[in-house]
């Protein structure tokens, strides 16, 4: 009797995790979070060089149908005409931040390069894929 109610516990427990999962992903596949970053040093962005404030925009809809997720925009306006580059994210988990965050490097070239970038709170990382 006592495997039986610690089974049906455990069986409880599992579904109670694998439902709550789902709901959070559910959720999130709808969310649109946004950022501004100014740059005071030219930063190249899928051959894009940025300099001044850029305001970045993940879709996470658009990521879950395959589709281009990231849009950046010169300014702080989310308007088509100033769209500078949009892309499809690879997403990769890191440690939660505080503030919105971008991370680049010096490659050869020797111009500093946006290699990912994360929203404040989350700690989901969205990697630039290379230039085509």
């Amino acid at each position: 009797m006592k495997r039986l109610l610690l089974f049906a516990a455990l069986l409880c427990a599992v579904t109670l995790a694998i439902g709550s999962s789902f709901v959070s992903n559910a959720s999130k596949a709808g969310q649109k979070q946004k950022a501004s970053m100014t740059f005071t040093e030219p930063v190249r962005l899928q051959g894009v060089v940025l300099k001044g404030e850029y305001l970045f925009v993940h879709d996470d809809a658009a990521m879950m149908r395959g589709e281009a997720c990231t849009f950046v925009y010169k300014g702080n306006v989310e308007t088509s005409k100033n769209l500078i580059v949009s892309f499809h994210c690879i997403p990769e988990n890191r440690t939660k931040v505080a503030n919105f965050t971008v991370r680049t490097a010096v490659p050869s070239s020797g111009v500093v390069e946006l290699r990912e970038f994360q929203f404040a709170g989350e700690t989901e990382s969205h990697l630039v894929p290379p230039a085509k």
